[in-house]
């Protein structure tokens, strides 16, 4: 059962695909606020004292908070970039590659359909499982725009276990909505793509695993233009990306009668792009350039987990903690042009390089091959953002 819950929590990863998603739209309105105020001076606005230059155009008039104010930033205005924070996979194949591992194992409490450690269930054959997830997401910078937003996803996979491991691949689609503080505007995401992933067992108390995948991206923008202290109506903007995401990790379980714990450690990388666009509706809409953003984390953390006995199944509850450190992704510079010529340019908020995901799940093992599980996961002591995650979903066995 050790390993069942080991990829429940591990799922941490996925919760941060969604983070790269809202804040890469909320790097569009910043740069637009930087290039709106380049045209009110018609001189260009450079990274390193946008502020002062806001400061000597407009004096203080974002001081009450009015709306749209937050466009104006600080430091360089909100942030037009693609911010990508660790890749990751979701959380419903975190989980299945969980509940793989405990089964090879061999592990009486999470195979058993009914309590009895003597009817364990060799799992053949192909197994789909689907998990729905809902994220919230609150992002408090200093160079870019602060914003909440709310994510829904759905993953469906199939896989089949091998004598060595496992091996499958999934389809997600996810859809974020966020609103930038102090009417400053809004945005939508979507996303779709497809993963591969398996596991390999070395032993039967260790496990290593991968995964791949491309995902395609459509960003919609509607933004209100602040300049002078007044409001020049919105600007909205639409364009499309894509993200590429690869994972590797792994770890190794203790057993103790019916309480496992082990060790994990994780390497993932990153790499979203973002297609140059044009905005409309405003006569200060911005033209802006193609962005790219590459982000490598590692993880180093634990998984425990205990599995009870019912006269139903097996009740499985986890725990588990990481450290995760930033090492590619760096504060960038970002470009784009006014309609009158002006060239605008700042720059982003650096990411917090280190902070930990915790989480706390359960999975039930039923009769008939059916494994539901419940997981909740947060990134915590990150200086910049705060993000829960629920993920909920079922495994059933074909």
């Amino acid at each position: 059962m050790s390993m069942l819950l080991r990829k429940i929590s591990a799922g941490s990863g996925i919760h941060e695909r969604a983070r790269a998603v809202a804040a890469t739209i909320s790097g569009l309105a910043g740069i637009s606020a930087a290039a709106t105020v380049g045209m009110a001076s018609f001189q260009p606005a450079h990274a390193q004292d946008f502020q002062s230059e806001m400061d000597a155009l407009f004096g203080t008039v974002c001081g009450s908070g009015g709306p749209g104010c937050t466009s104006l930033g600080v430091a360089g205005g909100p942030g037009g970039q693609v911010e990508v924070q660790g890749g990751g996979r979701p959380s419903g194949i975190e989980q299945r590659l969980r509940e793989v591992q405990c089964e090879a194992d061999e592990n009486a409490n999470c195979l058993q359909p009914g309590g009895a450690a003597a009817d364990t269930m060799p799992f053949e054959g192909l197994n789909l499982f689907v998990s729905a997830d809902y994220q919230h997401k609150f992002y408090d910078g200093s160079a870019e725009a602060n914003f909440d937003s709310d994510r829904g996803g759905l993953t469906v996979g199939l896989d089949s276990p091998m004598s060595w491991g496992l091996i499958g691949g999934a389809l997600s689609y996810s859809h974020t909505a966020g609103e930038f503080d102090h009417d400053g505007g809004d945005f939508d995401q979507d996303s779709f793509g497809g993963l591969l992933y398996g596991s390999y067992y070395p032993s039967d108390s260790s496990f290593i695993d991968g995964v791949i995948g491309l995902a395609g991206k459509s960003y919609s923008l509607d933004r209100t233009v602040v300049a002078g202290g007044g409001i020049f109506g919105k600007a909205q903007g639409d364009t499309v990306g894509f993200e590429f995401q690869s994972s590797l990790s792994g770890g190794y379980d203790f057993s103790f009668d019916n309480f496992t714990i082990g060790p994990r450690v994780g390497i993932h990388y990153l790499r979203t792009e973002l297609d140059d666009f044009t905005e409309s509706g405003s006569p200060m809409a911005l033209q802006y350039e193609e962005q790219v953003e590459d982000s490598l984390t590692s993880t180093v953390g634990f998984q425990g987990s205990m599995a009870i006995s019912t006269s139903f199944g097996v009740v499985v509850p986890q725990v588990n903690a990481e450290y995760v450190h930033e090492f590619l992704n760096d504060r960038r510079t970002v470009d784009a042009t006014a309609t009158n010529g002006a060239a605008v340019s700042f720059v982003t908020d650096p990411p917090d390089r280190d902070y930990f995901n915790v989480g706390a799940g359960v999975v039930f093992v039923l009769p008939e091959g059916i494994s539901p599980f419940l997981n909740f996961s947060a990134e915590v002591a990150n200086r910049f953002e705060e993000t829960q995650t629920v993920t909920a979903g079922v495994r059933l066995e074909m």
